[in-house]
Order: structure tokens, then C-alpha cells, then sequence
């Protein structure tokens, strides 16, 4: 039971919990999607709460977001359909997969605070929520992409520095 109870995990509890409740609360009173913030959260702990990953999660986050845009907004519609049709949609989609992981790939070791892991999953997390998310209707005009592309910057970066300042607390809680 103390490695359930203990004075490190009950902290922890005890700060991450309201930080998630007034993001959530937050995106709710704004009528924005909450899932970008929540995967820069959960991608900080993947990372395992290291804060030289912050840029990583965001940039390439937004990157991936952006590329959500790109495909749906550029390549779809002006390049991909009027060239193959309606019929080759599918096929376009992974096309521009393919091209976007390929560059993932290449530039890694070039950019790797913008073409990582990252940049994928939240570009996948993009094109399943590219459809069905709503915003408010001040925001309406702009793409999806974009509003989410502010909130992984801004929101999302403010959770991680909120989940490191909980990090920094606990450790000196538990250190005494």
C-alpha cells in the first residue's frame, strides 16, 4: 500500500488533479477542443517529464497540426483531387502520410524539435478531430489546425509548466 499511498503519489494527486479540472474547465468555458492540451500533457510524461522536451512536444506539435491543415486545406482539394478525382481520395491521404513521415524522417536529425514523434501523433490526433471538432463562433472562420496550433503553444505549454513546477514541489516534499 505505501507504494499506492504515499506522501510523493498523494501529492502529486493533490496538485495534477486541479491542474487538469481548470484546463478542462478552461477549454470548456471557451468552447475550444481540450485534446490538444491534455496530449501535450500526456506526451510530457511519455517523455518522462523531462523539460528539455517541452519544445519537442509543442513545436512539433503544432507542426503536425499545421500538416492536419496542409492536408486537408492544400493538398486534398487543389493538388490531389484535381489531378486523380473524388475516387483516389484515399490514396492522397496516404500519399501525403507517406511524404510527411518521410520528412520526419530526414530532418530529425536536422530539426528535431519540430519533425519528431510528436509532430506525428498529434497530426493523427489532428486528421481524427479535423471533422467533428467545434469552436466558438468568433473563431469559426479560422481552419481547425490553427486554433488547435495556438493551443498546443500556449496551453499546452503552460500544462507542462505547471505538471514541472508540480514535479519541483513534490521532490522537495518528499526530500524533507
Amino acid at each position: 500500500m505505501e507504494k499506492i499511498f504515499n506522501k510523493g503519489n498523494l501529492l502529486t494527486c493533490a496538485l495534477l488533479l486541479p491542474l487538469i479540472a481548470i484546463a478542462e474547465v478552461l477549454c470548456f468555458v471557451l468552447k475550444l477542443p481540450a485534446w490538444p492540451v491534455m496530449l501535450c500533457m500526456v506526451s510530457f510524461f511519455l517523455a518522462e517529464q523531462e523539460r528539455e522536451k517541452t519544445g519537442h512536444i509543442v513545436l512539433g506539435g503544432a507542426l503536425g497540426e499545421l500538416s492536419c491543415l496542409l492536408l486537408n486545406l492544400v493538398f486534398i482539394p487543389l493538388i490531389w483531387l484535381p489531378l486523380f478525382g473524388e475516387a483516389a481520395r484515399f490514396a492522397g491521404v496516404v500519399v501525403f502520410v507517406l511524404i510527411f513521415v518521410g520528412l520526419i524522417v530526414l530532418l530529425l536529425g536536422v530539426l528535431p524539435k519540430f519533425f519528431n514523434s510528436f509532430a506525428f501523433l498529434f497530426f493523427l490526433a489532428g486528421t481524427l478531430g479535423y471533422k467533428s471538432d467545434t469552436v466558438p463562433e468568433l473563431l469559426a472562420k479560422l481552419p481547425l489546425p490553427l486554433i488547435w496550433m495556438a493551443e498546443t503553444l500556449v496551453g499546452g505549454t503552460l500544462i507542462i509548466l505547471g505538471c514541472v513546477g508540480i514535479g519541483t514541489v513534490v521532490k522537495k516534499a518528499v526530500a524533507k
